[in-house]
């Protein structure tokens, strides 16, 4: 999936500090809240968005974590180091053969 968040961020901090410039409270947040989706649909749009997975633990907890270095495929066994996935150890040795 596609990971967008540096966009939405840069996109809501511009739009919030151009909103309240022009329109003062209600206008930051207003033109914040439009500017948030507009930067992450542009870094999609223009292919400049980083990669994003879901993760299924064990115990059947899903979460995203972001992997701008990597790429991993479905089925993948994975395993989270500081926020950064990395292979099983034991998958790591068979794919080295």
């Amino acid at each position: 999936m596609p990971d967008t968040l540096p966009g939405k961020a840069f996109g809501g901090l511009a739009g919030f500090m151009v909103g309240a410039a022009v329109g003062g409270p209600v206008g930051a947040i207003g033109v914040g809240f439009a500017s948030v989706w507009l930067g992450g649909n542009v870094q999609e749009t223009t292919g400049l968005h980083g990669r994003a997975y879901r993760i299924k633990s064990h115990d059947g907890t899903i979460r995203i974590v972001r992997s701008p270095q990597q790429q991993w495929s479905i089925g993948d066994q994975v395993q989270v180091d500081d926020n950064r996935l990395a292979y099983l150890e034991k998958q790591q040795v068979s794919r080295s053969k």
